[in-house]
């Protein structure tokens, strides 16, 4: 199985513990909302877990946003647990024209080999604390010709079409914003598609 994308020393190994941080001060401060803007109670993303589950796929903290986290190469155990972690209006959280989260996780975990999600968390400092997917790593079809320009040439449709009726995810409103071409660090040896929503 693919091991997580946090190489050693690459990001701070202490998401839970910033995230904890962040839950204390928002607890201390009399002026903060018990409650984020959708009406959870704040630092859910720590006292349900999932900030600890999500860590060894962190990918990026932003040096300049400390409430934020992207996260890479979620897929299988990892996304089924965090399918039972999260109650059904967080699994209907989605960015913009994305699928959702919930229909990203089912199709990550029941097909590990081939999909995997990215995405980002915002921290219990802010009161839009959340965990969205901004989109998916599709290990298939590598020598599809994609474009930039997606002249008729292009075949991001046929890519598309495979993530949304083989693998599932077919609750998007739109196709991606981008599909790009890569090899992620934890599998050197696959080339995938980064399939990515604004």
């Amino acid at each position: 199985m693919p091991q997580p994308p946090g190489a050693p020393g690459a990001v701070p190994p202490t998401l839970h513990d910033r995230y904890a941080a962040q839950l204390d001060a928002v607890r201390a401060d009399p002026f903060s909302a018990p409650t984020t803007d959708d009406g959870d109670p704040r630092g859910w993303l720590v006292t349900r877990g999932v900030a600890r589950l999500v860590q060894p796929f962190v990918t990026a903290v932003p040096p300049d946003d400390a409430d934020l986290a992207r996260f890479a190469g979620v897929a299988g155990a990892a996304a089924t647990a965090l399918l039972d972690r999260l109650d059904a209006r967080q699994l209907a959280d989605r960015q913009n024209a994305a699928p959702s989260l919930g229909t990203l996780l089912r199709a990550a975990a029941s097909h590990p080999d081939e999909l995997e999600v990215h995405g980002y968390l915002v921290g219990p400092a802010r009161s839009d604390e959340r965990i969205s997917a901004e989109g998916v790593d599709l290990y298939a079809l590598p020598n599809l010709d994609v474009r930039p320009d997606h002249d008729e040439a292009c075949q991001c449709e046929l890519l598309w079409h495979l993530v949304r009726d083989l693998l599932d995810a077919d609750d998007a409103t739109t196709l991606p914003d981008a599909i790009t071409a890569r090899t992620n660090p934890w599998r050197p040896n696959e080339p995938c598609w980064r399939l990515w929503w604004d």
